[in-house]
């Protein structure tokens, strides 16, 4: 028998991908439903932009979907145009034996050693941010710290992942920086034409529609035509992920539009999700002055142990921050809902239910993450969750910011030393406290595709 799923009418439309004229994020609206079903059935339905999904409750079914059956759930299900819009074409909506491929070749581009090539970049990066930070912290002034964070991250990706110099903190008219804004602030006309693309993905298509704005699109595809041209005219070769997508193309043969795509991504997702981390992580550690100094004490002792440097394997060496980082990943995981699609019949193990095929698959993180069977004190930030005995005793499957199996997230390593490095160098540098205008309690933005605070981030820095 088919799985008989009970659906539901979302008036106020989930904000995952970014739509209009709603009152709640997506997170608050999978929650509330997760905790009416999560004891009753290992899944539940919702009508998704016109399309019969399936939201999972239950961890085992989470690990089918992710490990045990990934070869009937390795799509995601996400609109690609490669004609018309070439940047869709990357990693992350890739499916089938192109994803397969393409995740082969990629892969070994983030090792730790690839890390470690990279890390000096960042660091340089991080700086400049403290330094700009300096003049805020003198007058202990309150600032909207989500764009700093995003011109920190904006300046990071521009280096690391396209080769250029571009001074964006304090310089938020950069066109990078306008440019990422128009990817993750969307106008109310992008908003209906994405809404548009996921209800009849096939139409837009047909219709050569785009998902990605074609002026963001000819400006990175004109960055990385103009750096590749530099490159092979002059010679030079630099510690970054294009050389590295250039080395792939010389040995193993990679397009043009492939290293486009694939840089595009890169900076897509390195942008936000590192910014965002950033953005919970310094407010709850303004919040809590004791874990904020605890984590000070592990930050300036690992540190004078090195010589006063900060060097990837001091980062790696500081357990506490660790734990910092995951406790923030679990209570405000970036992407809240991961997905993907049913690409044959599944039956679900131990039961007569059948997820029928090309059925749209939602594993509700957030929900998951601040369900208080798998951690008591759900909205609580306590980073003692994840010491290394009590993460040894964790339910499998009910801590995935990052997805699991074949389909996790490849970039993660970046991601994290990323936001690792700026935490500790405003940490180290700075008492981070709140101010009249932090979010007490956090409220979320509801057209935002990732988790975001609503009104931005408003804290303050004291010099120390």
């Amino acid at each position: 028998m088919k799985l008989k799923t009970q659906t539901f009418e979302i008036r106020s439309s989930p904000g995952s991908v970014g739509t209009v004229g709603f009152k709640e994020h997506s997170c608050e609206f999978f929650k509330r439903q997760y905790d009416k079903f999560k004891d009753k059935a290992p899944a539940f339905g919702v009508f998704f932009f016109m399309q019969t999904s399936l939201a999972i409750t239950d961890p085992e079914l989470i690990k089918e979907v992710f490990v045990r059956n990934f070869e009937s759930f390795h799509e995601r299900g996400f609109f690609i145009n490669e004609q018309a819009d070439p940047l869709s074409a990357h990693l992350f909506a890739l499916g089938g034996q192109q994803w397969k491929e393409l995740r082969a070749k990629l892969s070994p581009t983030f090792t730790s050693g690839r890390m470690k090539m990279m890390f000096p970049l960042v660091v340089k990066a991080a700086d400049r941010m403290v330094e700009y930070l300096m003049p805020y912290a003198d007058n202990i002034e309150e600032l909207e710290v989500k764009e700093v964070y995003a011109e920190f991250t904006t300046e990071v990706i521009s280096s690391v992942a396209f080769g250029l110099d571009i001074p964006c903190l304090g310089n938020p008219d950069s066109e990078f920086r306008k440019v990422s804004k128009t990817l993750f602030e969307p106008t109310k006309l992008e908003n209906i034409k994405i809404m548009f693309i996921f209800a009849f993905p096939e139409l837009a298509k047909g219709l050569n529609m785009r998902f990605i704005p074609k002026k963001s699109a000819d400006f990175f595809m004109g960055v990385i035509r103009d750096t590749l041209e530099y490159r092979e005219k002059n010679n030079v070769e630099r510690n970054d992920f294009l050389q590295l997508l250039i080395n792939i193309r010389d040995t193993e043969g990679m397009t043009f539009n492939e290293i486009a795509a694939n840089s595009f991504i890169f900076f897509n997702a390195g942008f936000e999700t590192s910014s965002s981390v950033m953005t919970f992580s310094t407010y709850e550690l303004a919040l809590n002055q004791d874990i904020q100094e605890r984590l000070r004490t592990e930050i300036n002792e690992v540190i004078a142990k090195n010589n006063g440097e900060i060097t990837y394997e001091s980062i790696m060496e500081m357990k506490y921050l660790d734990m910092v980082f995951n406790e923030t990943l679990r209570k405000y995981p970036i992407v809240d809902i991961q997905i993907r699609k049913s690409v044959k019949d599944f039956a679900i193990p131990n039961t007569n239910l059948v997820i029928p095929a090309n059925t749209g698959i939602m594993i509700p993180v957030y929900a998951i993450h601040h369900d208080e069977k798998y951690y008591e004190n759900p909205d609580k930030f306590d980073p003692e969750r994840f010491t290394e005995e009590i993460v040894r005793k964790q339910l499998p499957y009910t801590f995935i910011p990052f997805s699991e199996g074949p389909r996790q997230c490849i970039g993660l390593r970046f991601g994290t030393m990323q936001a690792k490095i700026g935490i500790v160098k405003l940490v180290k540098n700075f008492k981070i406290l709140p101010c009249s205008k932090t979010l007490i309690p956090m409220k979320y933005n509801p057209p935002s595709g990732f988790m975001s605070p609503l009104g931005g981030m408003w804290l303050k820095f004291e010099k120390l």
